[in-house]
């Protein structure tokens, strides 16, 4: 088969306005229908590429074989953006034989789902992270502690020694290892093991029988009820992938072509099941996968992963930079860790910035000390309003965002009057910025949903998931036939909402349906959230508890809490300080701006062990000093993590780079920094 330069030419007038790939770095990969890897580097464009190469393939669907093609992503985000561009020409994509999703519903649909059906008699009902974590703290918290000697101990006794054995800890450090534990041990069902951390914890066929009896017993339980975390989604795919190994046969011939995006965002064992199915042996699929093997920050929030699981085989390479100018790529590329050297040790993944401006803006050091720090964000809108900024196509775009590596403090950490992002700006709070759909309490519930839909979609979305919250809180389930067996599980919002459709149960559902819309409406139209507390709080009180048979246990009770909790809303629209400002400002961690594009961006260094400026190699990366990472220390380690986060934070504008930084950590480079190419601005100094 061969990509046609005809359907590239439609490519790039429906991808990129009538402009051309280029012929040396973007053309060659669209083109390429073999096995490779593609890395490239920030804000080049390579989705966009691989949407070309999408659509030069679907102008030749079906294929004669009857294969397909299959294109997964880490994030829903990445697949409505493919659904966006490319649905409305050519519809054939997104039909049967191809599968167009995230790995996880990859994994899921096609083996997840069979295998737990198949071992544990359920399908998957529910596959959701925080939901599962609600299930480990409610069994972590049933476990009563036996006294010091008493023999035999009980279970929690048990797990805290083996899971902590050998490692000096606090009580408390102690107790979260061990909930960490019952939140992602390996099941291994055949063997019938428990592994954390590649270490077995507890096995059938030891003396520690009876205790891991207990956890199988609970873990088995969740799982013929359909509850999953993420992890198990792979565990089971896996199982299923050795007990029926033609299902590789069969999947390589349904899929001829198989694309991953954002690889580097991907685990290990997510991408050693990819292989598993279609790169492992004489594969009938050619296999593709895309990205930034220095983007490859995880969203934990503080973790930071120095070495990619990706390890990139028959590599292309983009390193031209549609977004950058000369001037930012020039200081990204010194926070490059992986640079891909050849046999030679010259660098094969270069960061050039493409992007020219008519007046070429320097990037800028804003330096600042404790009594400075609330002066930032308006010395940044200053910047903007210099360059007018505001007055480009890409501020009205893309806007202006301001970035840190650590937003919060954990309740017991002692910060030492060091700052994090909500240190700086009073209102940030961290949890508002994400999209979450579960909550520890109704307030959340009717604030902390996705308000970028415009839509009533959302705010109907987290009421239901607010209602099924309140029934798993009450243990409430449902029993369902599925291929002879009696199966119980919680209630999905689908099965909630037949539940009351159903007239046996003497449900009002025209009643439900009226004030779903009512709710819906007042959340997402009027922003009437007490309101909707309030009277979502008396339903379930009321009606809702009479339904369904609820006791309203002490959990729901703490869920629904006293009264309206206010939280302050961030959002793209409204989150600088000064909100009588007609510039608005974006403020959120370097997490939540991976992948994304700004005008104009300033990086706030944050204390993380240390500032990102204390941190070793830090400092030369900033004076554009050629860096060489051989040392394994700890400290090491927490230089190349930095390293990262700033590689993915200074790559986001388009136009101006700020970082601002703590004085005292620079003062003695501010000539080298000069040298190198930064403005420089000192808040500290009386004008």
């Amino acid at each position: 088969m061969i990509i046609k330069n005809e359907h590239i030419k439609e490519a790039e007038r429906l991808l990129i306005n009538g402009n051309e790939f280029d012929s040396s770095e973007r053309v060659p990969f669209i083109k390429n229908l073999n096995t490779c890897d593609l890395l490239a580097v920030p804000g080049s464009g390579k989705t966009t590429a691989l949407q070309a190469k999408l659509y030069c393939l679907s102008k030749q669907l079906p294929f004669e074989d009857g294969s397909g093609i299959l294109v997964l992503s880490h994030t829903n985000a990445a697949v409505e953006g493919i659904e966006k561009n490319l649905k409305s020409h050519c519809p054939n994509l997104f039909e049967y034989p191809n599968f167009i999703g995230t790995l996880q519903s990859f994994v899921n649909s096609f083996l997840a789902n069979p295998s737990c059906e198949e071992i544990f008699g359920s399908y998957i009902s529910i596959n959701d992270n925080d939901i599962y974590e609600n299930e480990v703290k409610k069994f972590y918290y049933s476990l009563k502690w036996s006294r010091r000697g008493v023999e035999p101990k009980n279970l929690i006794n048990k797990l805290y020694g083996i899971v902590n054995a050998g490692q000096k800890v606090e009580f408390n450090e102690g107790c979260n290892k061990v909930i960490d534990f019952l939140r992602r041990f390996d099941y291994r069902y055949e063997d019938r093991k428990l592994k954390y951390n590649n270490r077995t914890i507890l096995k059938f066929d030891s003396k520690n029988q009876n205790y891991y009896i207990r956890v199988e017993d609970w873990k088995k339980g969740l799982l013929s009820k359909g509850l999953l975390n993420y992890y198990d989604s792979y565990n089971l795919g896996n199982l299923y992938v050795d007990n029926h190994p033609e299902i590789s046969n069969i999947l390589q011939k349904r899929f001829k072509y198989v694309f991953i995006d954002e690889v580097q965002d991907l685990e290990k064992y997510q991408i050693d099941i990819i292989d598993k199915i279609f790169y492992e042996g004489e594969s009938l699929s050619t296999i593709q996968r895309i990205g930034d093997i220095n983007q490859s920050i995880f969203n934990s929030g503080k973790k930071v992963k120095v070495k990619a699981d990706w390890e990139p085989r028959k590599q292309m390479y983009i390193n031209g930079s549609n977004r950058l100018t000369p001037e930012i790529a020039n200081v990204v590329n010194y926070f490059t860790l992986d640079r891909q050297q050849d046999d030679n040790g010259d660098p094969r993944f270069i960061v050039n910035g493409l992007r020219q401006l008519d007046n070429e803006i320097k990037s800028h050091i804003i330096l600042f000390n404790d009594q400075t720090v609330g002066r930032l964000e308006g010395k940044f809108k200053d910047l903007i309003r210099n360059y007018t900024l505001q007055e480009t196509k890409e501020g009205k775009k893309y806007g202006f965002k301001i970035i840190g590596w650590n937003a919060r403090w954990d309740d017991n950490e002692d910060h030492d009057g060091k700052l994090r992002l909500e240190n700086i700006f009073e209102s940030y709070k961290k949890e508002a910025n994400g999209k979450n759909e579960t909550f520890d309490s109704l307030s959340k519930y009717m604030q902390l949903f996705d308000h970028d839909k415009n839509t009533l979609e959302a705010a109907r979305k987290t009421i239901l998931n607010s209602l099924i919250h309140i029934l798993r809180l009450d243990s409430k389930t449902i029993q369902k036939r599925i291929r002879g067996n009696d199966v119980i599980r919680y209630y999905s919002k689908s099965e909630m909402i037949k539940s009351i459709q159903d007239e046996k149960n003497e449900c009002d559902y025209d009643l439900f349906k009226n004030k779903l819309f009512t709710w819906s409406f007042d959340l997402a139209a009027k922003r009437n959230y007490e309101e909707v507390y309030n009277n979502i709080k008396v339903f379930v009180l009321s009606e809702f508890k009479e339904w369904f048979g609820l006791e309203i246990s002490p959990k729901t009770i703490d869920f629904l809490g006293n009264q309206f909790d206010q939280l302050v809303q961030v959002d793209n629209t409204n989150s600088g300080q000064n909100n009588d400002d007609s510039l608005k400002v974006d403020i959120g961690t370097i997490h939540s701006a991976k992948g994304q594009t700004h005008c104009a961006t300033m990086y706030i260094e944050t204390s993380y062990y240390t500032y990102e400026t204390e941190k070793a190699r830090i400092k030369e990366a900033l004076k554009r000093e050629e860096h060489n990472f051989n040392l394994n220390s700890t400290f090491q380690k927490r230089g190349k993590e930095a390293m990262k986060m700033m590689y993915v934070g200074f790559s986001r504008p388009t136009h101006l780079l700020c970082f601002a930084a703590f004085k005292e950590n620079v003062q003695n480079e501010l000539e080298d920094l000069s040298n190198a190419g930064w403005e420089i601005i000192d808040l500290t100094i009386i004008e």
